[in-house]
């Protein structure tokens, strides 16, 4: 009888231990379900970011209107972000804790395809998962531009062989290919998928990389004057709660760049160029 006594407290300890991580998640059912799968194809992933308002007014104060564009590129990108997350079939982190630690680091350059690394640590052991798209996704489909032919330099016979050549161009099989081609749905390319074990030591190791750039004291979004380039973004879903950081080609001495770089490293996407 006293080891049932004393068993019970580890039992209660067990089985509310669920409970206690769940209180760090929102568990919105108009975001995903337990399981983590979205809600729909709108579905935005990063809660923080989805408060911000879609429209601010602006006020005539420059710094009150620079922060106000910073939130608009803010939840822009990781619109843009969420919309790629769907693509990768990958589920929804910061509405329910899904029974194990992840860290997920998604990489959005500008002229290569999206790379998707997610590091899974379970009973069995720990994996780093590389996924890739085909292409963005999400992006507005391109359309054949219409020319203005009525320059008054223009006489009526040149008028009418300058549209004649643009319709014939309109109507050439190699453009219309390049066409269908950019406007081509985004989807995973499963033969580059790659799943490898990661070992305690190199879990611990990423997490002290977290550690030393602060990564969960970090803002969600910081700033960036550049269009180009890549967004690098890092999220963490563990027992203690959430959090996401995104950065736009940081620099190359920055911490929270080489947390992200080391999972690179670790994955099949560590011959891709960065930026």
């Amino acid at each position: 009888m006293p080891r049932i006594h004393l068993l019970l407290p580890l039992l209660l300890a067990a089985c509310s231990s669920p409970a206690v991580s769940q209180s760090h998640f929102p568990h919105n059912p108009a975001v995903s379900d337990a399981q983590g799968h979205p809600r729909d194809s709108s579905t935005f992933y990063f809660p923080k970011v989805a408060m911000l308002p879609r429209h601010v007014p602006r006020t005539g104060s420059p710094e009150a209107d620079e922060q106000a564009d910073q939130a608009k590129d803010c939840r822009f990108t990781l619109s843009n972000a969420s919309t790629n997350l769907i693509f990768f079939g990958a589920p929804v982190l910061s509405n329910y804790y899904l029974g194990h630690d992840m860290y997920r680091f998604l990489w959005l350059r500008s002229f290569e395809r999206p790379v998707l690394i997610t590091l899974t640590r379970q009973g069995s052991g720990a994996t780093l998962r590389t996924q890739w798209l085909s292409k963005w996704a999400g992006l507005p489909k391109v359309r054949l531009s219409s020319i203005d032919f009525t320059s008054s330099n223009q006489s009526p016979a040149e008028r009418e062989r300058l549209r004649a050549a643009d319709r014939a161009s309109r109507a050439d099989p190699e453009v219309l290919r390049n066409l269908a081609e950019m406007n081509r749905r985004a989807e995973r390319v499963p033969q580059l998928e790659t799943t490898r074990p990661i070992t305690p030591l190199q879990w611990q190791q990423f997490e002290r990389l977290l550690q030393q750039c602060r990564f969960q004291q970090q803002v969600t979004c910081g700033l960036h004057t550049v269009t180009d380039g890549a967004y690098w973004i890092l999220e963490a879903h563990t027992a203690g709660g959430y959090h996401a950081v995104f950065r736009h080609s940081p620099d190359k001495q920055d911490g929270f760049r080489q947390a992200c770089e080391y999972l690179i490293g670790l994955s099949s996407a560590r011959k891709e160029e960065r930026y």
